[in-house]
């Protein structure tokens, strides 16, 4: 049987949860019948071990904002392409979608998948861009139905994350300290910098013996963690507050900790959330994106930012109510959010695109 060659190209690979799934979805297409390469437009690679392990090496074009570097990085694009005999182009999030046009005018032929990760896309700017271009893409991914609109194409594919929960089923004993934690890179979007006065809150209710742990590192957007310490300094909670820094040992941090909390301001269908699910926590989020297909009254909490704190709150006033609801929530990810069945789905897309 002819392997069909699956090009993902992404804007960089750092601890995150879209390079996350991308990881896991290589790891877990059929490789009898599809071989993934994977391009990524900048050098930020913090998941090179993780893709040579299943034997992908990750091609890095170094691209900068300049003219000539994006003239480069298209024509480098479009080479592989031709080297490799590449089916299909599948674009994850927004930064590669603006090569598409280069890639279909040097090769009509090519079908183009098109991930976008998140809700919301970044600037009106953006929309106007995706929009534009539905004329080069073949099929779009989104996570829920909800998240159709018009930027999207006519075959638009609902497939939910999924994420493999093997990797929870270890006990592990629990913090000593009641443990809220937050897992996400540190940028605007994942809004950590609202928690120092989440604490603040808390701490002002009588609450001693809890810690907020915020596990993420910087991306190549920028860099948040400054502006979180002033944030702590300023709301006094530098015992209440610790900052880890981007991890590997993620599941390891769930298992331990007592709820997860996730005040974004928009997402898609967070991996962070499902693994806290698969670990069992109680979650507390903001009601954006997906999330509301995952996160019931019975699974969890869903709060705006103005009723957050007293969420987490009332996560600590009432264990017993929170942990069901963790059960709850863990059962619903074992069952509906399977990496197999999202990996299946992609093999069911590039195998329509291919045969047509």
């Amino acid at each position: 049987m002819n392997q069909k060659n699956i090009l993902h190209l992404i804007t960089c690979l750092p601890l995150g949860g879209a390079e996350k799934v991308l990881l896991d979805l290589c790891t877990n297409l059929d490789k009898n019948t599809i071989k993934s390469h994977v391009i990524a437009l900048n050098d930020e690679n913090d998941y090179d071990a993780e893709f040579k392990a299943i034997g992908i090496n990750v091609v890095n074009l170094n691209m900068t904002k300049s003219p000539k570097s994006f003239y480069d990085t298209a024509k480098q694009i479009n080479n592989y392409i031709k080297t490799h005999h590449i089916d299909i182009v599948h674009m994850h999030m927004f930064h590669p979608l603006v090569f598409v046009p280069f890639i279909k005018l040097a090769d009509p032929k090519i079908k183009v998948v098109f991930t976008s990760h998140n809700v919301n896309i970044g600037s009106k700017l953006r929309e106007i861009v995706t929009y534009l271009f539905k004329p080069f893409r073949d099929t779009d991914v989104v996570f829920s139905k909800d998240m159709i609109n018009s930027m999207y194409v006519k075959d638009t594919v609902v497939i939910p994350n999924g994420i493999d929960t093997s990797g929870f089923q270890k006990n592990v004993v629990k913090n000593e300290k009641f443990t809220f934690i937050s897992v996400g890179v540190l940028r605007e979007q994942k809004n950590q910098l609202f928690l120092p006065s989440c604490a603040r809150y808390i701490k002002d209710k009588g609450f001693t013996d809890f810690e907020i742990q915020i596990v993420g590192g910087p991306d190549a957007s920028g860099d948040m963690r400054p502006e979180i310490e002033n944030e702590i300094k300023k709301h006094d909670v530098a015992n209440e507050i610790n900052m880890l820094g981007a991890r590997r040992d993620i599941p390891n941090l769930l298992k331990k900790a007592h709820c997860f909390i996730m005040p974004s301001h928009f997402e898609g269908l967070p991996i962070a959330l499902l693994e806290a699910g698969a670990a069992g926590l109680t979650v507390v989020s903001t009601p954006v994106g997906a999330i509301p297909t995952v996160i019931d009254e019975n699974s969890g909490y869903l709060a705006e930012l103005g009723q957050f704190a007293q969420a987490m709150e009332k996560v600590i006033k009432n264990r017993g109510e929170a942990e069901e609801k963790g059960k709850n929530l863990q059962q619903k990810i074992e069952e509906d959010f399977s990496i197999k069945s999202m990996a299946a789905a992609h093999e069911t897309i590039y195998d329509n695109l291919t045969s047509n």
